[in-house]
């Protein structure tokens, strides 16, 4: 794989997260701001990556909050574009980190939908009972930058747009986190613990 944008992180330290295994990161991107990346390790191999800003951090929607284009204008920037892809290179690279120690790894993300997508007025016939929320835009960036990095005969991408949830399954793992148990893993395990 030929060498990615990314920013320099490194590992801060693991604790337990309601009951679970987390494994923190953190980095700083071309804002001077710190990204924190959760890594949540759960059975059968699974881990479930989760990020965002540390001035977010006390926020119930951290995961959903999104720069201001009159924040990414004052820092001299079009868009934030080359940010958003820094910092998927970045969990790229974490992701590629834990392969390493665990053959077995398979990964979750979510592409937690953006404050507008939560907006009942506006998107309420894609916002589920779980409160998760169907085909989200992250979403769909996650969905296509996966299959770039991540070969189809090393891992099967397993897709729920209906809860904006994709499980990238180790095939060296498949026997035992078969596609029911994956599924049945995400809908009672994953999503209640979001």
């Amino acid at each position: 794989m030929m060498a990615l944008s990314r920013y320099d992180y490194y590992k801060i330290q693991g604790n337990q997260k309601n009951k679970q295994k987390v494994e923190l990161y953190r980095f700083k991107n071309d804002f001077k701001q710190i990204y924190i990346v959760e890594i949540f390790h759960y059975q059968y191999n699974v881990y479930a990556v989760k990020f965002y800003l540390k001035n977010h951090s006390d926020s119930k929607r951290r995961y959903n909050i999104c720069y201001k284009n009159d924040f990414i204008q004052s820092h001299g920037y079009c868009t934030g574009n080359s940010n958003f892809i820094k910092v998927l290179n970045t969990i790229l690279s974490i992701v590629i980190e834990i392969i390493k120690k665990d053959k077995l790894a398979s990964f979750g993300f979510m592409g937690a939908p953006k404050e507008i997508e939560l907006d009942e007025e506006l998107n309420g016939e894609n916002i589920n009972d779980d409160c998760t929320v169907a085909n989200t835009k992250r979403y769909k960036v996650y969905h296509l930058y996966v299959r770039k990095y991540f070969n189809p005969q090393d891992f099967e991408y397993i897709d729920s747009k209906t809860s904006s949830i994709l499980l990238l399954r180790n095939n060296r793992n498949k026997e035992v986190l078969t596609e029911k148990v994956a599924e049945d893993y995400i809908v009672n395990t994953i999503i209640p613990n979001l």
